[in-house]
């Protein structure tokens, strides 16, 4: 199965306050999910997203790393119920879907002039952020595929003015330089509303 990538505008917090904003709409789905397909969402899972409803910001912090894996996991299912109820489909800004694998792993690769701290924008933008507050935890996808991250509107601002310096260089007929051009128009995008870019592979 390919996976896609996707470019959405974001709260000025990255995903963090929609996520908490949408948690007992998003727990009540799942709980209707759950009683059609209770193997997908075991009772932990729903106990995690039940917290995450009642406490909110408070139940993202954890020192169990246990726990924010399983906050990486509904992560993932709060992008399905996102997808398939179309609550945030007006934020959507995808110039164009485009499978993952034909993206550049590296900026570097496309332009070979890019500084290193453009190249590191790139690579966050394809890593997966966690919304889980818990020391030393980076995102891990659930299945190697899947994930989110996002730029801060101060990080949308820099990144945008650095890449489009290069806009005259990239063309569609290459896989990778389509990539790049794609990723600067998300960022355009996101810079004229003053919020943050998401980006998700799934």
């Amino acid at each position: 199965m390919s996976a896609y990538v996707y470019f959405e505008l974001g709260p000025t917090d990255g995903l963090r306050s929609r996520f908490l904003d949408d948690a007992a709409e998003f727990e009540h789905w799942a709980r209707e999910l759950a009683a059609e397909f209770p193997g997908e969402y075991p009772p932990a899972k729903l106990a995690k997203l039940a917290d995450i409803s009642q406490r909110g910001a408070a139940a993202l912090k954890t020192t169990d790393p246990g726990e924010a894996q399983l906050i990486d996991h509904l992560t993932h299912d709060y992008w399905n119920f996102c997808t398939m109820t179309s609550i945030h489909g007006d934020k959507d800004v995808t110039p164009s879907t485009h499978q993952w694998h034909r993206y550049a792993t590296e900026l570097s690769q496309v332009l070979p002039t890019a500084t290193d701290e453009m190249c590191e924008y790139y690579r966050r933008l394809f890593a997966g952020n966690t919304l889980a507050e818990c020391n030393g935890h980076a995102y891990r996808s659930i299945d190697g595929v899947f994930r989110w991250s996002w730029l801060l509107p101060h990080e949308v601002e820099d990144f945008c003015g650095k890449l489009q310096d290069y806009d005259n260089f990239l063309h569609l007929e290459d896989d990778g330089m389509a990539g790049v051009s794609w990723i600067l128009a998300g960022l355009q995008s996101a810079r004229e509303e003053g919020s943050s870019l998401l980006i998700s592979v799934a």
